[in-house]
């Protein structure tokens, strides 16, 4: 009798000071910690100071034109026209690969249809010389395409061509560095 006298006091009180409101009660998906998105995360690691960033690693937008190139039928000129432009529709991340890896670089979609998850959407490789890339971009399908890249201290701009038919479609990209820029970093050319 004692106990069931006690418990009911004790769940009483805690209702009366709201106390049993946070203690028992938590609203789902409510949280009190402190929270980091993972492109938070990546701005950290390029914050990093144990290693100096690489040339290439940063956060980038990236942007896009689609030409196609051909001759008229009838008239025999060549002409040239865009058919796609897309400016700044994929935020990614180039990140340096582990030492064991084939690849140099990935690059990490940031703004992937998907919130949580973040697929690896291309690799980089050095060039000898260190100032150019080869860059696969796997598509959704599996299939992959190579870019050829220059770059400076901010922008790498890729090129792509095929022929279809008696047409040159070629794709060009441009990276333009959001994060970090570069007076702020050390860059190291590896």
């Amino acid at each position: 009798m004692h106990k069931a006298l006690l418990v009911v006091s004790i769940t009483f009180l805690f209702q009366q000071s709201g106390a049993g409101q946070s203690l028992f009660k938590l609203k789902p998906n409510k949280f009190h910690y402190e929270e980091v998105k993972f492109e938070d995360l990546i701005k950290r690691y390029f914050e990093k100071e144990m290693n100096p960033l690489s040339a290439f690693e940063g956060i980038y937008s990236v942007s896009c034109v689609i030409t196609k190139r051909g001759r008229n039928f009838i008239t025999g000129m060549e002409n040239e026209r865009i058919v796609q432009r897309k400016d700044n529709y994929a935020r990614v991340a180039i990140i340096k690969d582990r030492p064991s890896s084939s690849r140099d670089y990935l690059e990490v979609s940031l703004s992937y249809r998907e919130a949580d998850k973040y697929p690896i959407i291309g690799e980089f490789n050095v060039l000898s010389e260190g100032r150019g890339l080869i860059y696969n971009h796997f598509e959704p399908d599996g299939s992959s395409l190579s870019f050829s890249m220059k770059s400076d201290s901010e922008i790498m701009d890729g090129e792509y061509s095929v022929m279809e038919g008696n047409k040159t479609i070629t794709y060009k990209l441009s990276y333009l560095r959001i994060y970090p820029k570069s007076p702020s970093i050390t860059l190291n050319m590896e």
